[in-house]
């Protein structure tokens, strides 16, 4: 039988290490600017020779972490950021963010851009940050924008709401880089096999056709004169999605719209499935899926929830963008 290894780092003041837990709980989320980790560490810690109960936990706010989780000693890291709280009580519970954590403590400096590609907006806006960031899209115009949120974190949300553009995290090389996009990235991904009864412990599916998926996107554009551009496409009678873009041409917007529309209306599998700690699957990998029931298929991942400690090792995996039928 396998046995559960774990090592935790935080770096702070100083470097404390633990090798076992009580429990960890890992969420990674594409359509979630901030990917999370909570720690709860075993009862009897101790801290500089003293028993946890009579000594203050010596963690604090902003202290660096690093979460690996495996079998029998062979670990992987699966988590890295900074701890945003810390419950002292015993036992002693540690939430932490990614690197968006640094992204909301910092201002974005006021600017506005006419007819600005993304990638010089997302330049202002990570400026002296030391983030580096990658696009889906190097092409992607936003138009005319103006930079005007209290923080980092604070614009790139205004993004995701008016652009339908995701912001997330990805560990490359060990470095945490910053995506933005419309759609997956297409570097650093690895793909998995799932197949019920095998490595699939549990599965909670449904199968839609595009067909029936009934969407409409609504795109509006103001050039420098507020003369107004609009696109319509999709279903009539469909959910409806408004965009609005300044400083498009009627191409450029209809372009966006379309693409807007494509994502919205993707057929397969929806929903999540149950599996192991291994293999160590991470959002943007690809998982080709052999349901119980339900049509086998290529998937995205854009969401992974971890859960590791007494009740054992388990990644709970939900299906983004099908890549085939």
């Amino acid at each position: 039988m396998l046995k559960l290894s774990s090592k935790i780092t935080i770096e702070g003041e100083r470097t404390w290490e633990f090798y076992s837990l009580n429990n960890c709980s890992i969420v990674q989320d594409i359509t979630s600017l901030t990917d999370t980790c909570e720690l709860t560490l075993p009862k009897k810690i101790v801290w500089q020779g003293l028993a946890n109960d009579n000594f203050k936990t010596p963690l604090k706010r902003g202290d660096k972490v690093t979460v690996e989780l495996g079998y029998d000693g062979k670990l992987k890291t699966r988590f890295t950021g900074f701890i945003k709280t810390v419950d002292a009580k015993t036992p002693v519970v540690i939430k932490c963010e990614d690197s968006m954590f640094l992204l909301k403590q910092k201002k974005v400096i006021p600017k506005a851009f006419k007819t600005a590609l993304l990638k010089d907006v997302m330049k202002h806006i990570l400026e002296g940050t030391g983030i580096d960031f990658k696009l889906v899209d190097d092409t992607l115009k936003v138009g005319n924008y103006r930079t005007s949120k209290p923080t980092i974190a604070d614009e790139l949300q205004e993004l995701k709401e008016k652009y339908m553009l995701n912001s997330y995290f990805r560990t490359i090389d060990g470095k945490n880089i910053l995506y933005v996009g419309l759609i997956y990235p297409l570097d650093n991904r690895e793909k998995y096999k799932f197949v019920y009864g095998k490595n699939i412990i549990s599965e909670n599916f449904e199968y839609q056709d595009r067909d029936e998926i009934k969407a409409k996107v609504e795109a509006i554009s103001f050039d420098a004169k507020h003369v107004k551009k609009s696109v319509e496409l999709g279903d009539k009678d469909g959910d409806v999605i408004k965009i609005r873009i300044d400083g498009l041409t009627e191409a450029e917007l209809k372009k966006y719209a379309q693409e807007s529309l494509d994502r919205y209306k993707q057929g397969g599998l929806k929903g999540s499935f149950e599996t192991f700690g291994q293999p160590e699957v991470n959002t943007c990998d690809i998982v080709e899926i052999f349901p119980s029931e339900e049509k086998n298929g290529v998937y995205l991942i854009k969401k992974n929830e971890i859960s590791f400690g007494i009740n054992g090792y388990r990644q709970k995996i939900e299906l983004g963008q099908p890549l085939s039928p």
